[in-house]
């Protein structure tokens, strides 16, 4: 499916800022969690931590948009999707797993201290999370690491990425056009949440998060098909990134929908590729950030059954935890710390030797996306 593009010197270029911005998002899903997991009612119902929840969109629209860079800015030839799933698979799923074990491992440890937890963990939906199917309301609950519904909602996106590219290629020449698009299928399916299931489309997680996540990726996808003509100079450029993080910050803080989230990520994501591909980039591409930005899958998988871990051992030595500011910054300098060994020991290993056992098998390199 597609048509081959040429390799241009834009389509070469990797957007070192896209990815420092991940760690920025994780860290703060990281930081917005803590309260959520522990302080509901109090220190998790703070405004400025709620935003958290629209962190996940953001990193929807970041993915849409570096995966098309990828799979069709710098493809040559057709669009494979069978490789194309391989590389995502050899990129989420040996932390995926570690996740789960993690969980697991607290379940029996507690257990046999006597002190099981009383949240349930169906062995039923332990199953269907091997498999990605907690975004596509399959699973009796979220109790296996809850923010990994995110993973599986992507899963809606990557299953759907062979029409993103059809529609990057059949409407290359209009992509503003596109873009206004991916914006109304937004709000046409956060319309169909509403009238059909009385749900706001930024509270749908294992009750459609995959239709959530396919299109809202589908914004980055034709973001980026659209920052090919998004010149606007170096000026209009940071102009353009403050208005798309404005739009971003004060529709989570209002809750004024998904559809305005996926234009001010959009906005914010185009104008950060811009800045690498044209003006030397931003201090979210310096060295340090990316390094950082490798780890944030590691912290955003990770992050909640850590805490789940980390608290509960308090507790067994007579320690209670209160959620606040400060043990909240504790908490994420604690993912953040643990997240570069892991990175390095554990998902960067397992991603190659899985890509490379691909690549052996198919006879030919796959692409592939930092996400």
């Amino acid at each position: 499916m597609g048509t081959a593009r040429a390799d241009t010197s834009s389509a070469r270029i990797v957007f070192g800022s896209l990815n420092g911005l991940r760690f920025l998002l994780a860290i703060w899903i990281a930081y917005f969690h803590v309260g959520h997991m522990f302080d509901e009612n109090g220190f998790g119902n703070l405004p400025v931590l709620r935003m958290g929840i629209s962190r996940v969109d953001m990193f929807f629209v970041l993915s849409g948009f570096v995966l098309t860079h990828v799979y069709w800015a710098r493809r040559r030839g057709k669009f494979n999707f069978l490789d194309f799933m391989a590389a995502r698979i050899a990129r989420i799923y040996p932390m995926y797993l570690v996740a789960l074990a993690l969980t697991g491992t607290y379940l029996i440890i507690g257990t046999a201290l006597g002190k099981a937890p009383q949240t349930d963990y169906p062995v039923s939906d332990l199953l269907k999370c091997l498999f990605f199917l907690q975004a596509f309301g399959l699973t009796d609950t979220n109790a296996w690491n809850f923010p990994a519904w995110a993973v599986a909602a992507e899963m809606g996106g990557y299953v759907s990425f062979p029409l993103f590219i059809f529609a990057a290629d059949r409407m290359r020449n209009h992509p503003w056009l596109l873009l206004a698009i991916a914006i109304g299928i937004v709000t046409a399916v956060q319309a169909f949440l509403w009238d059909a299931f009385h749900i706001h489309m930024n509270l749908a997680t294992t009750n459609w998060g995959a239709l959530r996540g396919a299109s809202v990726m589908f914004c980055g996808a034709a973001a980026r098909v659209a920052w090919d003509v998004y010149r606007p100079g170096r000026i209009g450029t940071y102009v353009g990134l403050a208005i798309g993080l404005a739009i971003a910050v004060v529709t989570a803080l209002n809750q004024w929908g998904v559809p305005l989230i996926g234009l001010g990520a959009a906005l914010l994501m185009m104008s950060l590729a811009r800045l690498d591909a044209d003006y030397g980039g931003t201090f979210l591409s310096t060295p340090l950030m990316q390094r950082l930005g490798n780890w944030s899958y590691v912290i955003f998988i990770l992050h909640a059954p850590v805490y789940t871990i980390l608290v509960h051992g308090m507790s067994v030595v007579g320690i209670e935890f209160v959620a606040n500011a400060w043990t909240s910054l504790a908490m994420t300098a604690t993912i953040v710390a643990i997240s570069g060994p892991i990175f390095n020991l554990i998902e960067l290993p397992a991603r190659t030797r899985i890509r490379q056992a691909w690549q052996n098998f198919r006879g030919h390199r796959i692409a592939q996306a930092g996400l």
